[in-house]
């Protein structure tokens, strides 16, 4: 049986609105799916078979966590499709990625990553850190790059249409064109972007940097090597040596239209810390960035001498707590 064919049955779609509405939890568009999921899920997958499924429209919208991101939702119909397309291709992927790979990943979270991180800084030999992080990665990933990597191990040939429709189907505007030098590639190329919010997106940036992962590890042989999404920690034994990489590594990313933000390069000394995903990382302990504590005591004076209820919010960043602590 085809690929499209097996992955576009009533069965599979009606697992994927499963994903899809766990996801949204409890909104009004998910309670008026599922109060007719039949119908919506046949008329899917007819257009799904007929080749005339079309994604969108997109609603876009701002919120502000740490700092503003962009968002961009899709319709439910497109969520299941998405959840189709991505639960197709993790498999294929997931064996690839190199070990030190993080980011809405199976296994592969926050947690993990610090996890990680705090067992290379508590080598001896690395003393120093490299920190880099790449400028609006989502919004600057070429289109040419992006469907490359996604239809790199993809034979059936309408799961491939379906796979460039939907990258097509959105295209970073000229919002952030103010951020990057008139001759730069982000400025240059037209089709680019990958929708923040997007099942399958989240996906797309860590296939859109597999290449580069194998290359840091594979040819410039870098043992401790981290990449969360877009954030990457290489650690090493001098200054001079993590500042040779950053050169290197900043003229790689920019053959593929990426630019490392010049602001946001660090090289410092273990011993200082290593701010990662909200943990700062020492080498004998993980504790609390100061973003995560000033949540925590936000919500819990809402909770106690405001009278808002934040039980589920406070359960959250207890856990997230709890990774903090001796390492060792």
């Amino acid at each position: 049986m085809p690929d499209f064919h097996r992955i576009t049955t009533l069965t599979n779609l009606h697992t994927c609105w499963h994903y899809a509405s766990q996801a949204k939890g409890h909104q009004p568009r998910v309670q008026r799916f599922d109060a007719d999921a039949l119908s919506y899920l046949v008329t899917i997958q007819q257009r799904l078979r007929d080749r005339i499924y079309a994604f969108g429209p997109y609603r876009s919208f701002t919120l502000r966590e740490k700092k503003f991101r962009h968002v961009v939702d899709a319709p439910m119909k497109d969520r299941v499709v998405h959840w189709m397309i991505y639960r197709h291709l993790l498999p294929i992927w997931m064996p690839r990625f190199i070990h030190d790979t993080y980011g809405n990943l199976p296994g592969r979270g926050s947690h993990a990553a610090v996890r990680r991180l705090a067992e290379f800084v508590r080598r001896p030999a690395n003393t120093w850190v490299l920190q880099l992080d790449i400028s609006k990665y989502f919004h600057a990933a070429p289109h040419d790059k992006i469907k490359d990597c996604a239809l790199r191990h993809v034979g059936d040939e309408d799961l491939r249409r379906l796979i460039v429709r939907l990258i097509d189907s959105y295209r970073t505007d000229a919002r952030y064109d103010d951020l990057f030098p008139a001759d730069s590639a982000y400025r240059r190329t037209a089709a680019k972007g990958m929708p923040i919010g997007n099942q399958p997106s989240q996906l797309f940036a860590n296939l859109c940097l597999d290449e580069f992962d194998h290359w840091m590890k594979e040819v410039l042989r870098v043992r401790c090597y981290i990449r969360y999404v877009d954030d990457l920690v290489v650690l090493g034994g001098s200054a001079e040596e993590l500042r040779a990489l950053a050169a290197q590594i900043v003229e790689r990313l920019a053959a593929d239209g990426l630019t490392i933000h010049p602001r946001k390069v660090r090289i410092a000394p273990t011993r200082a810390g290593v701010p990662f995903l909200g943990y700062v990382v020492w080498p004998g302990h993980v504790s609390a960035g100061r973003y995560l504590r000033r949540r925590y005591h936000y919500r819990l004076r809402e909770h106690e001498r405001d009278g808002r209820d934040r039980t589920e919010a406070l359960h959250s960043y207890r856990a997230a707590l709890a990774h903090t602590g001796p390492t060792r």
